[in-house]
């Protein structure tokens, strides 16, 4: 966790630094809370050409400290260009906010981790961005943008931490980074209108929904629109010649995030604000002022684009290729991605009463008043900025609407829901400065009421989003550690996976690892005696001899219900849950009986099948002798306890668990933690081993751990605990395999 909480502490320090020092750059004389958004976007733009460099993130993190450096040096000579601390202290419930997920879980690790795991793809991204070797094997993406993974790999390779914990820093670090953004609307307001404003703005329901499933992307994306907004609304300071670099910058930060497709946003600001300005001139002073308005900003637009297309050049063949794909880029209109439904518009305001944004509020009266509330405030807010004549804000937030709207059409509600999430910021910006902004309502007989307001805002809002992120899940990083702890051993031979792990070509990155089955589908020949199916474990005799015999390596779980190993494959490690073996020569072939979901298959003589196998003669390997209990589903900090019959002799115990929290398992002679575990079921994890002197039932406790901030949704689900003799196949003549459980037999 400490890994996490420093990279994001260093996003944010360097996103600060940087900004200041280019708005210096620009003529700013103080400080601007803008610097956050485009010190994100210079971090950005910094990491991108890494893979360009001798020494990749190396090189890059070595010109960007130096860069950030150069930034505080500025925060010391010029008090200035400083960030007030108050400032920087609104941000402080974000920042608390941000950590919920941790601490709900008990632990540090990859946010997200679920049914949908596109993350593990990003991690790998970013592994092989900061690594030469892990690129040859697995080669960059040519058309995708990859500004958020250059990032993660400079951090990771600066900090010397993992990528995984480089990546959660960044993603907590954003929703920092756009509260303080949101600052430069109340820059004069009393401290607890700017906590207010930051909370809102920074950390809205969707938002920590989108944060809380690892949705980076998305994040970034909102940042550099209420950037974008913010600039051309004027909250910029006037730069002179240089005043349109920052949003060059920002707009090549949304490039780098989403190309082309991240213009679509600012794009439309732009478009909105130059012809409000236009109407604005022409209604005022005629054609002929708005004509001269629009000459003034030529050079230092035509600075602008300069300015976006040079630090855009090391991405130019990666935005070519995206663009030529065209059609194929675009995701199917009915592809609902992680979603169960596309997403009620509704969400975007900010106080959805249901923890999970994919589902309906639990209350549909509550939901439905809180909505009313916060979009009467919305109406409320424009109105006060208009008056004002700050009419931008109002129009981007409309904007940003039109945009989903537009999606919710055209598109698919996967992408729907993202122009959501953008949209969300802006509109609860709107609704907090009817209140406490500068020139917010101010009844005449009723001065506490906008006070009370913005509070009941605040908590409402902070309320859904908390809520949010307790049911975030935290990736666990026990399997990762085991098996890095093999990565060496694996040099670059072929290796065969037998488990179902999303995130397994990341954890062993650099090897040239293949899964047997990954997302739901087979990546290599699946033997058909198995009839092998989604959620059932995987073990030697799942995959045919000759499949065997193309990998060098293989990795299995350590299964001992699964299936004996072939002769030709020689144990060379176990870790805790894992088991490496070398295969030392060809795999012979040998068969198995119908098993299904089983290691082995009862050899039925009594059928004509089971007569002609024995007629056939041979030898069969009869499995040593099982016995299995259901589990019931445990929440969090309760107990179940299951009678497991079992004769006297050692047995190992195992169960294939899911479980968000640690699990304690005890049972006589054995007391045991085993670590959550969030990957597909399926694989049989290992529980320990037990040794019975009389024959009867012996109790088995599952109890499974409790934090402060743990959900009760939080649930494990050990399924099944299932016990078997330890000791090796007993191999008999076929004949006397009748009736026995047959892992596998030859002629």
């Amino acid at each position: 966790m400490s890994a996490i909480l420093l990279s994001a502490i260093l996003t944010c320090l360097g996103s600060l630094a940087l900004g200041q020092g280019v708005l210096a750059i620009c003529g700013a004389r103080v400080w601007s809370w803008l610097a956050a958004p485009v010190g994100m976007a210079v971090l950005i733009l910094l990491a991108v050409p890494a893979i360009h460099l001798p020494g990749r993130a190396a090189t890059v993190s070595i010109l960007t400290a130096v860069l950030v450096a150069g930034g505080l040096l500025l925060w010391a000579r010029r008090p200035q260009h400083r960030p007030p601390i108050a400032g920087l202290l609104a941000g402080l419930p974000v920042f608390l906010l941000v950590l919920v997920p941790f601490a709900a879980s008990g632990r540090g690790g990859t946010l997200g981790v679920s049914f949908d795991n596109d993350m593990g793809e990003h991690l790998l991204l970013a592994e092989a961005y900061r690594s030469g070797a892990v690129a040859r094997i697995t080669p960059l993406l040519s058309d995708y943008p990859l500004g958020p993974h250059a990032l993660a790999a400079l951090l990771s390779e600066g900090l010397g931490i993992r990528v995984d914990q480089a990546f959660a820093g960044i993603t907590a670090a954003v929703p920092v980074l756009m509260a303080w953004a949101a600052l430069a609307t109340v820059r004069h307001a009393r401290w607890l209108a700017k906590v207010t404003v930051g909370t809102v703005v920074g950390l809205p329901f969707l938002v920590a929904a989108y944060y809380g499933q690892g949705s980076f992307k998305e994040l970034l994306e909102a940042l550099f629109v209420v950037a974008s907004a913010l600039i051309l609304a004027g909250y910029q300071q006037q730069l002179q010649w240089r005043r349109w670099i920052p949003f060059a910058l920002v707009v090549a930060g949304a490039v780098s995030v989403y190309s082309l497709q991240g213009v679509a946003w600012p794009g439309v600001l732009l478009g909105t604000w130059v012809l409000g300005r236009a109407a604005i001139r022409t209604w005022i002073g005629g054609l002929r002022q708005a004509w001269a308005e629009l000459r003034a900003e030529l050079v230092p637009g035509a600075i602008g684009v300069a300015v976006l297309v040079v630090v855009l050049i090391p991405q130019v063949p990666r935005i070519e290729k995206f663009v030529s794909r065209g059609a194929s880029n675009n995701i199917s209109k009915t592809n609902l991605g992680n979603l169960v439904g596309p997403l009620p518009g509704w969400e975007a305001f900010g106080v959805w009463n249901n923890p999970d944004y994919q589902l309906p509020p639990l209350s549909a009266f509550s939901g439905g008043m809180w909505t009313a509330f916060v979009l009467a405030l919305v109406i409320v807010g424009c109105a006060v900025l208009l008056r004002s004549r700050r009419w931008m804000l109002p129009l981007a937030a409309a904007a940003s609407v039109v945009v989903w709207a537009y999606a919710a059409h055209s598109q698919s509600p996967y992408v729907a829901a993202k122009a959501l999430v953008i949209a969300s910021p802006l509109l609860l910006l709107v609704a907090a400065l009817g209140l406490v902004g500068p020139r917010a309502i101010r009844p005449a007989r009723w001065s506490l009421l906008p006070p009370l307001l913005a509070v009941a805002l605040f908590v409402r809002v902070a309320d859904s989003s908390w809520e949010a992120m307790r049911f975030s899940k935290v990736g666990p990083t026990n399997h990762l550690v085991e098996l890095r702890t093999l990565r060496p051993l694996l040099g670059s031979k072929r290796t065969l996976y037998l488990g179902d792990d999303d995130f397994i070509q990341w954890e062993l990155a650099g090897a040239r690892v293949t899964p047997a089955y990954f997302a739901g589908t087979a990546e290599v020949a699946l033997r058909p005696e198995k009839a092998f199916t989604y959620g059932e474990p995987l073990d030697f005799d799942t995959v045919a001899p000759a499949v065997l015999n193309e990998f060098d390596w293989v990795i299995t779980t350590r299964d001992a219900a699964g299936s004996e190993p072939p002769p030709a494959m020689r144990l060379v490690r176990m870790t805790r849950s894992y088991a490496l073996w070398r295969r030392m020569g060809t795999v012979q072939p040998r068969k198995i009986l119908d098993e299904g979901p089983n290691a082995a298959g009862i050899l039925d003589c009594a059928t004509a099948a089971g007569r002609a196998l024995v007629r056939g003669g041979g030898t069969a390997a009869i499995k040593p002798p099982a016995s299995a209990v259901a589990v019931p589903p445990i929440a969090p900090g309760r107990s179940a306890t299951v009678s497991l019959p079992l004769a006297p002799g050692t047995w190992n115990l195992e169960t294939p668990y899911l479980s968000p929290l640690p699990l304690k398992v005890l049972a006589p002679g054995l007391q045991v933690t085993l670590p959550a575990n969030l990957e597909r079921p399926g694989p049989r994890w290992p529980v320990g081993q037990v040794s019975v002197l009389q024959e009867g039932p012996i109790a088995v406790t599952f109890h499974v751990e409790r934090y402060w901030l743990t959900p009760q949704s939080d649930v494990a689900t050990p399924t099944v605990l299932l016990a078997t003799r330890a000791g090796p196949d007993q191999i008999v003549p076929i004949r006397a395999a009748c009736g026995k459980p047959v892992d596998w037999y030859r002629r």
